[in-house]
């Protein structure tokens, strides 16, 4: 630790171009500015500096120790303001995206309660149910909700979601409740279009934890989450999404969950952002805020 304070004195000493400058700007006395430097040229066994009455200059040595020397003090330096304003307030613009279910139903309950808390933070919240170029969008932080392809971005789990099978009871009074994942051949399918096709799922039965892959055609696709479930509401047709999506609609008797007997592959929420040394305390908090979220959600599965 002594080593450290010796070189934040040494760099402080070459940038100032003075012990006198130095010690002043440091609060100490020039005596123990000078002191300090003489001891790291002691552990380090080389004349860093040549002293004159008129000039102050590194030596060879010096000047390679010093650039070394400069960047750890920077990092310092990052280090305790990204620190402060952990601790006090983040500032700057958050850019986060979203699936648009997602981001209204769970976001800006998030953002309200950390706009409260900080209210110097910015955040743009684009929703759209695509993948975004975050790179490219200049985006910082963007939850995807399925299972993700390989990238070059962090991705973190937050939780997982059931998936479930739902149709209106309208849509089951006229064409009937399946009652095993191979009667879902005889219905009418609603697809969302951004998953694969053609659709395959794998259901597990509860109990026996036999397995029965499905494949179903779809009479409607949709690249919005909202539109399943609105045509679903509508009577046309059956369909699937994470729980997180239809908690609201099942509660109120909107949707009805069939096939209960089986389950799919639950769906995992995900926070991605660009690989970065060090995560800004924007998306840090916010991610904090999310998380607790995620946890204390009815959908959330653990």
């Amino acid at each position: 630790m002594d080593e450290l304070k010796r070189i934040g004195v040494f760099t402080k000493v070459v940038q100032a171009k003075s012990f006198s400058q130095a010690a002043r700007q440091l609060g100490i006395a020039k005596s123990a500015v000078s002191k300090q430097v003489s001891l790291l040229e002691q552990e380090v066994g080389v004349r860093l500096l040549n002293r004159s009455t008129r000039k102050l200059s590194l030596t060879e040595a010096g000047d390679i120790y010093f650039k070394h020397c400069e960047q750890i003090v920077d990092r310092a330096e990052i280090a305790i303001n990204e620190l402060r304003q952990y601790q006090h307030q983040p500032t700057g613009t958050l850019r986060i995206a979203s699936p648009i279910a997602f981001g209204r139903d769970q976001l800006i309950p998030v953002i309200k309660e950390l706009r409260c808390l900080y209210p110097l933070l910015k955040i743009e919240l684009l929703l759209e149910d695509r993948v975004v170029n975050m790179v490219e969008e200049g985006i910082d932080l963007t939850i995807r909700i399925g299972w993700l392809q390989d990238s070059n971005l962090i991705a973190k789990k937050l939780c997982s979601s059931p998936t479930l099978v739902f149709a209106s009871n309208d849509y089951l009074a006229r064409y009937g409740t399946p009652k095993i994942p191979e009667d879902l051949v005889h219905h009418q399918w609603i697809n969302l279009s951004i998953l694969p096709s053609p659709l395959k799922w794998l259901f597990t039965h509860k109990t026996t934890r036999n397995t029965t892959q499905v494949q179903v055609n779809s009479s409607l696709k949709t690249n919005s989450v909202d539109a399943v479930v609105s045509a679903a509401q509508s009577g046309l047709g059956i369909s699937a999404l994470a729980k997180l999506g239809i908690c609201e609609q099942i509660y109120t008797g909107k949707l009805t969950p069939i096939l209960t007997d089986y389950e799919l592959d639950p769906v995992g929420v995900y926070a991605v952002y660009p690989h970065k040394e060090h995560l800004p305390p924007k998306v840090r908090i916010f991610l904090d805020f999310l998380e607790k979220r995620c946890r204390n959600a009815p959908w959330c599965k653990t």
